[in-house]
């Protein structure tokens, strides 16, 4: 009998054990699943916001630019306000382009007329120059955002690219403060992708169309036909 109650007693403490195993391993396998997942999103994430896009504001945002600006400096003396927004404009210029890619780990930002913009993805500080002034560049990466932070001596500006649910249409919001402003200035730019995309990830091929001509020569006339895209601009001169 006593055999029998030492068995009993052994499965009975290996039960649970085995129970715990099990679970642990289950969870690892859904833990090792959900990092796949999240690894695949990063990567499909990535690939939706590279490329280029182009400035493509409309008059409306011009002026709200301009008026965020007059409001950041209405506080200032009459001597220094004229000074303290032109620096403010040539600060927060408009530029005509931003291009992204990314590497292991990194996010780069290449804006037009400006050094690129290379840190870590996930606001890791680097260091970074313009124009001879030195700030603190640093970037994260969450959803179809990206934050990137600037920070000097002179204050802090913030940009927030957010990319529209097709992939064609790019926010930047921007914020600029200083303890040398009375206001913050903040405004929103609106650039379109550049390269044609689509939903997908390939590019859009223009539709072509045919023009035809006559040319004539001692021999007679030979018709020629000329395939153009839609957005090409033909112009012909006949003298």
């Amino acid at each position: 009998m006593q055999p029998w109650r030492d068995l009993i007693v052994i499965v009975l403490f290996l039960c649970p054990v085995l129970v715990v195993g099990i679970e642990g391993e289950v969870q690892t396998a859904a833990n090792d699943a959900a990092k796949s997942s999240a690894t695949a999103a990063s990567a499909d994430q990535r690939a939706r916001f590279t490329g280029t896009y182009r400035y493509a504001g409309s008059a409306q945002e011009e002026e709200a630019r301009s008026k965020a600006i007059d409001h950041a400096v209405e506080g200032l003396s009459f001597i220094t306000r004229s000074t303290a927004r032109s620096r403010v404009s040539a600060t927060t210029q408009i530029l005509g382009s931003y291009s992204f890619s990314f590497e292991s780990g990194k996010i780069c930002v290449r804006p037009q007329s400006r050094p690129e913009m290379i840190s870590g993805d996930k606001g890791e500080p680097a260091d970074y120059v313009y124009n001879g002034k030195r700030s603190t560049l640093t970037q994260v990466f969450e959803g179809d955002q990206i934050t990137q932070v600037f920070v000097s001596d002179d204050g802090r500006r913030e940009n927030e690219f957010t990319l529209s649910k097709d992939g064609q249409v790019l926010t930047l919001k921007v914020a600029l403060s200083s303890a040398r402003l009375s206001n913050p200035v903040v405004y929103s730019l609106s650039y379109k992708r550049a390269d044609y995309r689509q939903s997908g990830s390939y590019p859009v091929v223009p539709a072509k169309r045919e023009i035809s001509f006559a040319l004539a020569s001692r021999q007679g006339r030979s018709r020629q036909v000329l395939v153009l895209p839609v957005c090409s601009n033909l112009s012909l001169r006949t003298n």
